[in-house]
C-alpha cells in the first residue's frame, strides 16, 4: 500500500505561450502521449512524442516527454528488470536536465522551459529514491520544489505546476511524527491539506497533466480516507478507470474508494477482475490486489474472509490484517476486542522491541488508523450516493475548464 501511495508515473506539463493553433495542436499531441503512457502502451506514446517533435521542433518540453517513457517503463517493470530500468530512467532524466536548462539559458522569458527544468529535476528525485539514494534524491525533490514555487510566484495560472506541487505538499505533510524532526533538519515540509487543493486543482485545469494529478489525488483519498473525502472523487475514480483499463492503479484506486463509500460488493467486483486481467502483465501485483481486497471485508464485518485470508499476511503486511480483522471486531459490535488490538498495535508503534504481538513496528499508515479508532469505532459504511454535476471531473484538451475551480475561488 505504500508504493501504491508514492509511486508516481509521469508527469506533463502544457500550458504553453505559443500562437492559439500550435499551441493547441501540441496539447492536444502531448496528451495523446501521455494518454498512451498511462495506458502503458509505450510503443504508442514514443511514436506521438516523436510526431510530436517532429511537428514542434521547439517545443520546451519535448526532453521530458521522451524521458517519461523510460520513467513509466521503470514504474512498470517487474522483478530483476527494475534495477536496469530505474538505472537508464535516471539517465534519460538527467539528459532532460541538461537540456531544459540549456532552452532556460536560451529563452528565459518562456516559462515553459522553467516550467519542465522544475518537473524533470523533481522526478530525477524520484528515480534516485528508487535506487536507494536517498539524499541526492531530496536534493532533487527540494531543487524541483523550489523552482516550481518560484514559477507559480511569477505566474499563478500555470496550472500544471500544480501537479508536482500538490504531489510535494501532500508528500511531506504526511511524514510521520516521529520523523518530523528529521525531514526539517532536511529541508522537508508540506502541508497535506494544500496538497490536496493544488491535486484537485491540476485535475481540474491541467490540460495534459490532470489525469496524473488524478491519479495521485486518488490514491491519497483511497489510502487515507480518514483525511480525505474519498466519496467526492467516487465518479472521477469510475470515469479514469474506465479511461485508462490498463492501468491497475486506477482499478486500486477505484475498489478503494467504493469500499469507503459503502459499495463493498462492487469494490469486491472490480478487485475479482483486477486478478483476472492485471497479472497476466504484473504478476508482483498480486499482493497489492490481495491488500486491497482485505481493506474490503472490515466495512462488511466479515470476519470468516479476513481469517481465510491470514496465510497470506502471516509473513508479510501482517499489521494490515490485524488492524482489518479488529475493525471487523468495531463492525460486528465487540467493541472491547476491537479496543484490545487497536491498543497492541498502539504499543508495538511505541515499543516494538517489547510487543508480544509482532516483529517488526507496524507502518506509520496502520498506526494512525488505530490511534483514529481507538478514539471512535470503525463503522459499516452506508452507500453514499454522489451527485455527479457537484464533484470534481477530468479535464480534458479543449474542454471548458470546471468553472467551480477557478482562479477565484476561495478554496485555491
Amino acid at each position: 500500500m505504500r508504493r501504491f501511495l508514492t509511486v508516481i508515473s509521469v508527469s506533463i506539463a502544457v500550458l504553453v505561450t505559443f500562437p492559439a493553433e500550435a499551441g493547441t495542436g501540441a496539447v492536444g499531441m502531448a496528451r495523446a502521449g501521455v494518454d498512451s503512457l498511462l495506458r502503458l502502451e509505450f510503443d504508442e506514446a514514443t511514436s506521438v512524442f516523436e510526431r510530436l517533435g517532429t511537428r514542434y521542433p521547439d517545443y520546451p518540453l519535448l526532453g521530458f516527454l521522451h524521458a517519461s517513457v523510460y520513467w513509466v517503463k521503470a514504474e512498470a517493470s517487474q522483478g530483476n528488470e527494475r534495477k536496469p530500468a530505474w538505472k537508464e530512467a535516471s539517465a534519460q532524466l538527467a539528459k532532460a536536465i541538461k537540456i531544459a536548462t540549456h532552452g532556460m539559458e536560451k529563452n528565459p522569458d518562456n516559462h515553459l522551459w522553467k516550467l519542465n527544468l522544475g518537473l524533470t529535476t523533481f522526478f530525477a528525485g524520484r528515480a534516485e529514491l528508487e535506487r536507494q539514494h536517498t539524499l541526492k534524491a531530496i536534493r532533487y525533490a527540494r531543487k524541483g520544489r523550489d523552482i516550481l514555487r518560484d514559477l507559480i510566484k511569477e505566474r499563478p495560472h500555470t496550472e500544471d505546476a500544480y501537479f508536482v506541487l500538490g504531489m510535494y505538499e501532500y508528500l511531506a505533510g504526511s511524514v510521520p511524527k516521529g520523523l518530523r524532526w528529521l525531514a526539517y533538519m532536511l529541508g522537508v515540509s508540506g502541508d497535506r491539506d494544500l496538497g490536496i487543493q493544488y491535486l484537485e486543482r491540476a485535475t481540474a485545469r491541467a490540460e495534459v497533466m490532470a489525469p496524473e494529478a488524478a491519479r495521485i489525488l486518488l490514491a491519497a483519498a483511497a489510502v487515507q480516507p480518514e483525511y480525505n473525502n474519498p466519496c467526492h472523487y467516487l465518479p472521477l475514480a469510475r470515469d479514469t478507470r474506465t479511461k485508462y483499463p490498463q492501468n491497475p492503479h486506477y482499478s486500486a484506486a477505484l475498489q478503494l474508494i467504493l469500499a469507503h463509500c459503502g459499495y463493498p460488493r462492487d469494490s469486491l467486483a472490480e478487485n475479482q477482475r483486477a486478478f483476472r486481467v492485471y497479472p497476466k502483465r504484473f504478476p508482483d501485483i498480486t499482493g497489492t490486489l490481495n491488500l486491497v481486497k482485505l481493506q474490503v471485508y472490515p466495512a462488511m464485518g466479515a470476519l470468516d474472509e479476513i481469517e481465510k485470508l491470514a496465510p497470506v499476511f502471516k509473513n508479510k503486511d501482517y499489521h494490515h490484517w490485524y488492524l482489518a480483522k479488529a475493525q471487523a471486531y468495531d463492525v460486528i459490535g465487540d467493541r472491547k476486542k476491537a479496543v484490545s488490538m487497536y491498543r497492541e498495535i498502539e504499543a508495538a508503534g511505541d515499543d516494538p522491541e517489547n510487543s508480544a504481538t509482532f516483529r517488526d513496528p507496524p507502518p506509520n499508515l496502520v498506526y494512525e488508523k488505530a490511534l483514529i479508532y481507538l478514539k471512535q469505532p470503525y463503522r459499516r459504511l452506508q452507500p453514499v450516493e454522489v451527485d455527479n454535476n457537484t464533484t470534481l471531473s477530468l479535464n480534458e484538451p479543449g474542454k471548458t475548464r470546471d468553472k467551480r475551480f477557478t482562479s477565484d475561488s476561495t478554496r485555491w
